[in-house]
């Protein structure tokens, strides 16, 4: 808010908004990651998509997730080859140099005087840290061996609302204010690659000097009067989304509700279950980094396609398994706690909604020596061998495998929907690893098939499948009779707490609407 309030614009304030959320909630997000941004230009009426995503070392093998012949999983998820090129600094970068309004040093020194004068740390953060201190107590974050990483983070006893100060990183974004090119050469990239190297990466200077972000051209569905944008490949997300609304789009051509359908019956529900594994089932297929591999994603975005897939859904029951999608047999079996999203709307109408992530919580549990930068384990996203589960239970082929200078799948799905006068109507996002795809899904849904206000659509329960494993989440809110009702159809239900944590503005006929995220405690601002 303050951004806008300087004379920035949306890509301003979403610059230093994800900056600053990279020093408050270091599990979450940071300058050792990546991003996607998609930014819509009211002045042209036109949608930007660019790609700022890690991409893989030079020198990386699969070899080195290998172990006396076999494959080790956790060597992707921590420690140097864990890491992939950071992207985010550049990506911001680029969107303000291209988009933005005010200088980006002036991005930066928001999360610069964060960094350096405190923070109050919040209950989520300090649960966080304090499950870091509890190796093999049921806690889902290793240990880890990087001693810097276990200085700053493991051995902080920090209660919620203690003010923290991260002297080191304010530091390295000192240097940003120069510019991100004092990220990728100089003294904070020899700290990135000494601290890589010894923790047995192999990301060079090259490597960071070399690392460039990416137009894209964003993949695009009209559905109920709309237009609907999403991030294309690298990213899964915006595909998999635009195939599971153009399935019910399929299904339902004047709606749910004009078809019968009540919202959260386990009728309904069911239906959007198979669409999502439809659309689950492609991604593990056929998507991959479409700078390595060929994806179609003119097909796989078509309406004919996905009419098809939707008269393949049975009211009453589930496909089998190698059922889902038509294109071909799935890929054979061999042997996001680290996410934000943010959305942005400024009063001439631009918008950003912005995606990024170090992967899983605090990334690979590896600090760049004096920077006090949480670098990314980003190379789980990649498909180490074919079937193979990642850390977030998604599996993949060929298209998705470990290459040099390759970007791995990502889940992450910004999206922005216009109406037909070009003016922004919904801006949204998730954070979430793969549930970022149906919690971003549903909550468009609410707002646009079922009418809901921003802060019902955003509080609905919701549920998640995506293919393998054959398990449907489902939030408790969702209901018994709902749940048995999924059950005798076919579908595997297991409840969860909590699935997705969304962003999400709304733009009615009367205003604007700024949900606030029940499941992860925040609150929206604006003026």
């Amino acid at each position: 808010m303050a951004a806008l309030k300087a004379g920035g614009n949306a890509v301003d304030a979403a610059c230093a908004t994800a900056l600053a959320l990279g020093v408050l909630h270091p599990e979450s997000s940071g300058i050792g990651g990546g991003a996607f941004m998609l930014v819509y230009l009211a002045r042209d009426q036109k949608i930007h998509a660019l790609d700022a995503r890690e991409r893989a070392p030079a020198a990386i093998t699969t070899g080195a997730y290998m172990k006396d012949g076999r494959l080790v999983p956790e060597l992707s998820q921590r420690g140097g080859v864990a890491v992939a090129v950071p992207g985010e600094v550049r990506g911001l970068g680029e969107m303000v140099r291209r988009w933005g309004k005010l200088p980006f040093r002036r991005c930066v020194e928001p999360a610069q005087k964060l960094a350096a004068r405190g923070f109050p740390v919040s209950s989520r953060l300090a649960g966080s840290l304090a499950a870091l201190d509890r190796p093999g107590g049921g806690s889902a974050i290793p240990a880890t061996s990087d001693r810097r990483f276990a200085e700053i983070f493991a051995a902080r006893p920090l209660r919620a609302g203690d003010t923290w100060r991260r002297p080191d990183l304010a530091w390295t974004l000192g240097k940003l204010r120069a510019g991100p090119d004092a990220f990728y050469k100089g003294d904070i990239a020899k700290e990135i690659v000494t601290a890589v190297r010894a923790a047995g990466g192999v990301l060079t200077a090259e490597d960071l000097a070399s690392y460039a972000t990416v137009d894209r051209t964003p993949i695009e569905i009209h559905y109920r009067g709309l237009r609907v944008a999403s991030m294309p490949p690298s990213s899964s997300g915006g595909l998999a989304l635009i195939e599971t609304l153009g399935i019910l789009a399929a299904r339902y051509p004047s709606g749910p509700a004009a078809a019968g359908e009540t919202r959260g019956s386990a009728a309904q529900l069911h239906v959007l279950a198979e669409a999502f594994k439809h659309a689950f089932a492609d991604r593990a297929r056929y998507l991959g980094d479409t700078d390595f591999v060929t994806v179609d994603v003119a097909h796989l975005a078509s309406p004919g396609y996905h009419a098809e897939l939707a008269r393949r859904i049975k009211p009453g029951a589930v496909l089998p398994r190698d059922a889902y999608g038509t294109l071909g047999p799935p890929p054979a079996p061999r042997k996001d706690a680290g996410t934000s999203h943010l959305s942005v709307i400024d009063a001439d109408g631009n918008a950003v909604a912005l995606t990024t992530t170090i992967n899983l919580g605090f990334g690979a549990r590896l600090v760049a020596g004096k920077t006090g930068i949480v670098l990314n384990d980003e190379m789980d996203d990649f498909s180490l061998e074919p079937g193979v589960p990642n850390a977030f239970g998604l599996i993949g082929n060929e298209q998705n495998a470990v290459a040099p200078r390759k970007r791995p799948l990502s889940s992450m799905t910004p999206t922005i929907a216009l109406d037909d006068a070009g003016r922004v109507r919904v801006v949204v996002g998730a954070a979430g690893g793969p549930t970022i795809i149906t919690a971003t899904a549903q909550v468009f849904m609410n707002v646009v098939d079922w009418k809901m206000s921003a802060q019902d659509a955003i509080a609905a329960p919701r549920m998640h499948h995506q293919w393998f494993p054959e398990m449907l989440g489902a939030e408790p809110a969702i209901g018994a009779d709902a749940i048995a009702g999924l059950d005798t159809r076919g579908q595997k239900v297991k409840t969860f707490p909590h699935i997705g944590t969304v962003n999400l503005i709304v733009r009615t006929d009367t205003g604007i609407e700024a949900a606030a995220e029940p499941r992860s405690p925040s609150k929206p601002a604006g003026y």
